[in-house]
């Protein structure tokens, strides 16, 4: 892909578009990636993501980790943090609940037992 001023030429067609241009106009050949966004919305996307679907958001985390772009680091090291905290609250809430589960069948045994028929 050579570049010459603000313009460059497709690798596959030799078209000349805009250094900007992530894909060529004439055959639709990726120039360069596309970053990742970085915007209040998509942020609040991703952290509730990573709250309501644990696991999953290791996904965008790791997703936006790798990028180049600082911005983007730090969502993604925020989204893996969520999802962390959020796996951990869940499999405690989890335990919580098997555990009173738990003890009101064995209330329920130790009544039974005691009522002689």
């Amino acid at each position: 892909m050579e570049e010459s001023g603000g313009n460059q030429s497709c690798p596959s067609c030799r078209t000349v578009t805009s250094a900007m241009s992530f894909f060529c106009p004439n055959c639709g050949k990726k120039l360069r990636e596309k970053p990742l966004s970085t915007s209040v919305l998509r942020q609040i996307g991703i952290y509730l993501f990573s709250i309501l679907l644990p696991p999953l958001g290791l996904w965008h985390g790791i997703t936006y980790l790798l990028q180049k772009d600082r911005k983007a680091k730090i969502i993604g090291g925020v989204a893996i943090l969520l999802t962390l905290v959020s796996t951990v609250i869940t499999i405690w809430l989890a335990a919580e609940l098997m555990n009173t589960i738990y003890r009101r069948i064995e209330e329920q045994l130790n009544l039974y037992q005691t009522v002689e028929f």
